[in-house]
């Protein structure tokens, strides 16, 4: 199954897809319609075979944006602009969340774009943005390292 931007079988709706470093294993968010409208699903695994790793709040929260680490053994999704919540590609276990920008209300006025993990994976870096003008600064958060 190849993946793109659209309408998969009429009421589901792929929004974001993200291969891995080694192009093994795909990232994606589902949109689905819901009783109260829309619904988002993040998945991971391969084109044939990804499991949901989480399903958000269809009321309040909202993901656009997907990081891969350089290993591929951890994927982030960015949730409603400024929280990055972070699974082990392989497993699907929730790493975590780090609050990339301390949201100042709701929606927040600034928000994290252009997230990406660091070469060794410890960090990541994201563009601090105004919401709905101009003026980015650049924004570094460090990360726990994984064990396993």
């Amino acid at each position: 199954m190849a993946f793109a931007g659209g309408w998969l079988l009429g009421s589901r709706h792929v929004t974001q897809v993200a291969s891995s470093p080694s192009g093994d294993l795909v990232a994606y968010i589902l949109e689905a319609r819901c009783a109260l409208g829309r619904c988002q699903s993040l998945k991971i695994g391969t084109a044939t075979n990804a499991r949901v790793v989480e399903t958000l709040n269809e009321q309040s929260e909202e993901s656009d944006e997907i990081a891969w680490a350089p290993d591929g053994g951890r994927v982030g999704f960015l949730v409603n602009g400024y929280q990055l919540r972070i699974f082990d590609a392989h497993t699907g276990a929730n790493l975590g969340a780090l609050a990339l920008i301390e949201p100042d209300k709701s929606p927040s006025s600034r928000i994290a774009r252009g997230v990406t993990f660091s070469n060794n994976g410890a960090a990541v870096t994201f563009d601090d943005c105004p919401r709905n003008h101009s003026g980015c600064q650049p924004g570094l958060m460090a990360i726990r390292p994984q064990t396993r």
